[in-house]
């Protein structure tokens, strides 16, 4: 099945400026942010780069010769760790069935593959996606269907391209460049999250499966750094955005699968560096 998305297609919602707010809320408890601080100074990651798998958290970390795959207890030492050793770039791992899977790039042909590899790291099933010099962004499993999230370049433009088991699922394209940053469902909806290459670069939602998309543009560049879905059902969103004068916000957006905002909330703000500061 494969079906080509244009805009003019889509319900489009456009959001420009959000209601200010001095109220700091640092998300992290103390043991959190002691475990990272921890994690940062031994593998120089953090809580958020660890994936848990039995009684194991694993993580992967850039190699001279590939890519390492690093199992640590639950006291965070490391047990083992084993290579793939031909990767040109490891984009994301995941667990699934008690298997690894791991997308990136291969050195040789560049493609996007996905790795299918047991607890020890032997391989046992390879997937590769024949659009060369794409690259790939996400994946997602439902009902032992493997979604699959790629960026394609082509004629100086950008667009997004959603692979499920291997085939080519849907196509999307705006007039602008756009680029993906993640893929998942929520009930039997399908839902894409990237960025948009407008005068700046704007973020967005789309829900595949109903037809909408919500733009979000609070400034002059956002983008969403992370996604959950919460215990009434509503997607949470963690958005960064970047003002002309290089002050950061950090956003949290809460939707329904409607698209409509049900809370919109500058979590953290902060000033633009004086003048004489910068360069």
């Amino acid at each position: 099945m494969k079906t080509k998305i244009l805009l003019s297609g889509f319900t489009i919602f456009l959001l420009l400026g959000c209601a200010t707010t001095n109220d700091v809320n640092i998300s992290k408890n103390v043991d959190t942010i002691k475990t990272d601080k921890m994690l940062m100074r031994k593998y120089h990651i953090t809580t958020n780069n660890l994936i848990k798998f039995g009684k194991y958290y694993i993580f992967f970390t850039p190699g001279p010769d590939g890519t390492n795959i690093v199992f640590l207890d639950k006291k965070y030492n490391e047990v083992r760790r084993f290579r793939t050793s031909y990767f040109l770039e490891t984009k994301k791992i995941a667990i699934y069935n008690g298997k690894i899977y791991v997308l990136g790039v291969n050195e040789s042909t560049y493609y996007p593959e996905i790795l299918v590899l047991n607890q020890k790291g032997k391989l046992i099933d390879k997937k590769v996606i024949k659009q060369k010099y794409a690259l790939p962004k996400d994946l997602y499993f439902y009902k032992d269907n493997i979604y699959v999230l790629i960026d394609v370049f082509k004629n100086g433009k950008s667009f997004i391209q959603i692979y499920k088991n291997d085939k080519l699922y849907k196509t999307i394209k705006f007039k602008h460049s756009i680029n993906g940053d993640f893929i998942f469902m929520d009930g039997n909806d399908l839902f894409i999250i990237g960025t948009i290459k407008n005068i700046t670069q704007d973020a967005f939602i789309m829900n595949i499966t109903k037809g909408w998309v919500r733009f979000f543009n609070l400034g002059m560049d956002e983008n969403f750094d992370k996604y959950f879905i919460n215990k009434k059902g509503d997607i949470v969103l963690e958005l960064h955005s970047t003002d002309e004068m290089g002050a950061d916000s950090y956003y949290e957006i809460i939707i329904n699968k409607d698209g409509k905002i049900l809370k919109n909330k500058c979590k953290i703000r902060f000033n633009p560096l004086p003048l004489r500061f910068r360069t």
